[in-house]
């Protein structure tokens, strides 16, 4: 179960689609950037700002499974990173980003999304 919600959750980055993600209602994304409460203001950012999401080099290293929740490691674009995913009533309820973002300007937009 947890590999597929990890294939299901990158496989969306890398499609350009998140539409089918499923994310719990009171989501919370917890990132370098800081804090996002609710799946549509996650979902609304993700889209208003895919340049800085979206890759098609997304690469599964480990799936560390603990029940409902989960760490997936992974490659993008050859950079490391590592989300912390739980699991309630089958969603996606809170993921914790682990990445590196540099110094990449497209990504400085994205800090009216956050709070924290």
């Amino acid at each position: 179960m947890t590999r597929k919600v990890a294939e299901a959750w990158l496989d969306a980055f890398r499609n350009k689609d998140v539409s089918r993600l499923e994310l719990a209602e009171d989501f919370v994304h917890t990132s370098p950037f800081g804090e996002i409460r609710g799946r549509k203001v996650y979902l609304d950012m993700v889209r208003e700002n895919s340049d800085a999401f979206f890759s098609k080099t997304i690469e599964i290293l480990d799936v560390f499974d603990c029940g409902d929740k989960f760490a997936v490691r992974y490659l993008i674009d050859k950079s490391p990173a590592c989300d912390c995913i739980y699991i309630r009533n089958g969603q996606i309820s809170k993921i914790y980003a682990y990445y590196h973002y540099g110094e990449k300007p497209a990504l400085s937009a994205l800090s009216r999304w956050y709070t924290g």
